[in-house]
């Protein structure tokens, strides 16, 4: 391995048509949520699932991960989605552990792979993977 080589643990995310990988060390668990978020209109609560009898709050992707994508996906990237098409969610760790997730298509991983300093994108199993990171 080359010294200008950063070999990783990655979690594949599928948004909205895209494929993305986010470092493992960055996620705190990853679960099937199928169902919709609770909703309970007297107490004003919506964007919460619980898993394994913690709260995780939901966000959009894009308010949790940035990306080096040019301004022509940009558009793509900002995309809501849909609850019923974004079955999967994702949890990312914190020192606080306020369960911050947010929901993706599908998930491919964890999977090993090598990334280049600088590098926009890595290679897995036939695929290209666009880099995201926690904001």
């Amino acid at each position: 391995m080359s010294s200008l080589e950063n070999q990783e643990y990655w979690l594949g995310l599928r948004i909205n048509g895209e494929r993305y990988a986010l470092p493992a060390s960055q996620v705190h668990s990853v679960f099937l949520c199928p169902e919709v978020e609770q909703s309970i209109k007297d107490l004003k609560i919506s964007g919460v699932v619980v898993h394994e009898g913690e709260p995780v709050y939901l966000r959009n992707h894009f308010q949790l991960l940035k990306t080096s994508l040019s301004s022509n996906s940009a558009m793509t990237w900002q995309q809501v989605l849909k609850r019923d098409q974004a079955p999967w969610v994702v949890v990312l760790k914190d020192d606080v552990d306020k369960g911050l997730g947010f929901r993706v298509n599908n998930i491919v991983g964890p999977f090993h792979s090598s990334t280049f300093p600088e590098a926009a994108f890595l290679h897995y199993n036939g695929s290209d993977f666009h880099l995201v990171e926690v904001l």
